[in-house]
């Protein structure tokens, strides 16, 4: 028995096997695209259905193998956030598409398949091991922004309600006209407003100056710093990554190494073995 879960998990950990799931994986992605053509859909609808229904039986085919492949502890698997992961997104695709109110959703869920790719590319793992890391230290940063937003928003209104009721008439109309100057998107039309009373400056007189004061410094601290701290971040949580990826994999090859040198020894003892036998015989 711990041969056929030895030889399990030597296929399921070859290139081969993990490429063709990749491919799959692929070939699904490309599938689910067609559908969204209704003339390809209508034309080729029964072996798009197949196609997806075999891609599916080898997912869960899949995951068979790579429990049995945990030996007399196949609860193992679950262990891996990322099997965990592909286990859910399979079992999403289970889920029977009959005439229901959820068959919108559940088809759209399908889609994640895609996302199971992440589990067979160590670098975009790193990219979404690092995003998920960094979740924590930017929550601080978020509540910067948050209040950043609040201050300037209560600023606004207090001086531009009048000039500009419809972008400053109250907070929550100031938080979406910041959101608005934040993305950089016609940031310069809110702030004529204020500078020439118009949002087109042709034939205008300046009226106020400190409105770009305001405009500037809030898009210097919110779009220019803040946005930098997130990038510091991120990258930071890249680089904690990247050395636990290191680890990992250093780990592999030292058990690769240890498996290499058993199997050597093993099989020098089995060739003292015959030629202890051998000098039995020679011996009679």
């Amino acid at each position: 028995m711990d041969r056929i879960f030895a030889f399990v998990k030597i296929i399921v950990e070859s290139k081969i096997f993990k490429g063709f799931i990749l491919f799959l994986i692929v070939s699904s992605a490309v599938l689910i695209g067609l559908e969204t053509y209704p003339g390809i859909e209508a034309k080729y609808s029964d072996i798009l259905h197949f196609l997806d229904k075999l891609i599916i039986v080898c997912f869960v085919i899949e995951i068979g193998l790579k429990m049995v492949a945990e030996g007399r502890k196949p609860w193992n698997y679950f262990r891996d956030p990322w099997n965990l992961f592909d286990f859910l997104v399979v079992a999403v695709c289970l889920v029977p598409l009959g005439d229901t109110h959820y068959f919108a959703v559940l088809r759209i869920m399908r889609v994640l398949r895609i996302l199971r790719m992440v589990t067979f590319l160590p670098r975009l793992r790193l990219i979404i091991g690092a995003l998920l890391k960094s979740i924590p230290s930017m929550g601080y940063v978020i509540l910067l922004i948050i209040i950043l937003f609040f201050v300037y928003a209560v600023m606004g209104v207090f001086v531009f309600r009048t000039s500009d009721p419809t972008h400053f008439g109250d907070l929550h109309h100031a938080m979406v006209t910041l959101f608005q100057v934040f993305t950089l998107e016609g940031w310069t039309d809110i702030m004529n407003i204020q500078i020439y009373g118009s949002a087109s400056k042709d034939g205008l007189q300046i009226i106020s100056f400190w409105p770009f004061l305001y405009f500037a410094s809030f898009i210097l601290i919110a779009a220019v710093i803040i946005m930098n701290l997130f990038i510091g971040i991120i990258m930071n949580s890249m680089e904690e990554s990247q050395k636990e990826l290191a680890l990992e994999l250093q780990e592999i090859v030292e058990k690769d190494n240890t498996e290499e040198q058993y199997s050597r020894l093993l099989n020098r003892i089995d060739e003292l073995r015959d030629e202890i036998l051998l000098l039995k015989k020679m011996k009679k």
